[in-house]
């Protein structure tokens, strides 16, 4: 690893001033030793001024071989090596390992600073490139169904206000929708909002006017209103578009046997007539003020795990004690028939009267099966 170039020149030339001073007869002076001396370190240092005009610069390996040369003495190796550093520079990194193993072969502080002074700069690590970020797809902005759902959702946990916002919001994005008009009817009348309810069920009525619901509902906010001729026509217009609807059904045999009822009541008394006393009178519907107790119906476990809702309707036969000896349930939902004739048979009424005497009756039992 050593060159001409190196400092092995400087060593040699160290050499020779040794030999020179060697020759010297012992006789010689002190002061001529001196003189020549200073002359053969002119010489070294003229010949270093060449060497280091074309001197590259040195390597650890230089460094290391010229501490350990024992040519001359350890102070002069490490001053003229210095000297060498800060001239020529060095090809490698100063690291604590390598002062380590400088001082260990002899390297004293001097030298050792003017090393970490020309040492190379670390080389800067290639940043690693980063892998582009993957664009996340916008997610699309929810429908009308998202906010109708959490509506319903909210509906069914009894937030009223959330549900109406809900559908306030989907029927905003879908107008034309019915159902959103009659879910949101239903969340009106549920508030007892009863005007607005039936503006939303007539809105629902405008875009289809075969939706037999929308016409039952709009009929039971009449009714809360007190208009029991509209809602009458509702019930009535449900059963025409659909004669199976057991609630419309249900609904006008009410209604007509109630205003039946009051018509008779506010009609002119007869003229007495002399009338064949029947075996039955009927009664029409039913309710709590024709009883002396009205059972209310057990909702059944299997029909409440399936959520049947519905309203059975049954036909009672009572005695002239007030007692129903006989039910029968002529429509509803199959799964509530027997709960509904069993609150029958177990409820108990005011004797019909006949010309002033009791008399056996029929009559109808609404019973509404709501979950």
């Amino acid at each position: 690893m050593t060159t001409k170039t190196g400092i092995f020149p400087v060593i040699r030339i160290l050499k020779r001033q040794e030999m020179i001073m060697n020759t010297l007869p012992l006789k010689t002076s002190r002061p001529l030793r001196h003189l020549l001396f200073a002359f053969a370190g002119l010489m070294i240092a003229i010949s270093a001024i060449g060497i280091r005009a074309q001197a590259p610069p040195l390597s650890l390996a230089d460094i290391l071989i010229a501490l350990r040369s024992k040519k001359v003495t350890l102070a002069e190796r490490n001053q003229i090596l210095t000297g060498a550093v800060k001239e020529r520079g060095i090809t490698f990194e100063f690291t604590p390992e390598i002062e380590k193993e400088l001082a260990a072969t002899g390297a004293d502080a001097d030298l050792i600073a003017a090393i970490r002074m020309k040492s190379l700069p670390p080389p800067k690590p290639t940043p690693e490139p980063k892998p582009a970020a993957t664009p996340q797809p916008t997610p699309p902005p929810p429908d009308y169904t998202f906010y109708q759902k959490r509506a319903e959702a909210n509906l069914s946990k009894g937030d009223l206000e959330a549900a109406l916002a809900d559908y306030n919001k989907a029927v905003e994005m879908k107008a034309d929708n019915p159902d959103l008009y009659v879910s949101r009817g239903r969340a009106y009348f549920n508030m007892k909002s009863y005007e607005l309810s039936v503006k939303d069920f007539d809105k629902a009525i405008e875009l289809n006017p075969k939706t037999a619901i929308a016409f039952i509902d709009r009929g039971r906010s009449y009714e809360k209103l007190g208009d029991r001729q509209k809602a009458l026509a509702d019930y009535k217009k449900a059963l025409e578009l659909d004669a199976a609807n057991d609630v419309a059904k249900a609904e006008v045999s009410r209604i007509e046997a109630e205003i039946a009822k009051e018509a008779a009541k506010n009609a002119p008394p007869p003229k007495p007539v002399e009338v064949v006393r029947p075996e039955f009178i009927n009664l029409g519907s039913l309710s709590a003020s024709n009883a002396v107790k009205l059972v209310s119906p057990v909702y059944n476990t299997i029909a409440r795990q399936a959520r049947v809702e519905g309203v059975v309707t049954v036909e009672v036969e009572i005695n002239t004690d007030g007692d129903v000896v006989s039910a029968n349930a002529v429509s509803g939902p199959t799964m509530l028939r027997q709960a509904a004739e069993d609150a029958a048979r177990r409820s108990k009424f005011k004797p019909a009267m006949f010309n002033g005497e009791p008399i056996k009756a029929k009559g109808v039992i609404s019973y509404s099966f709501k979950l």
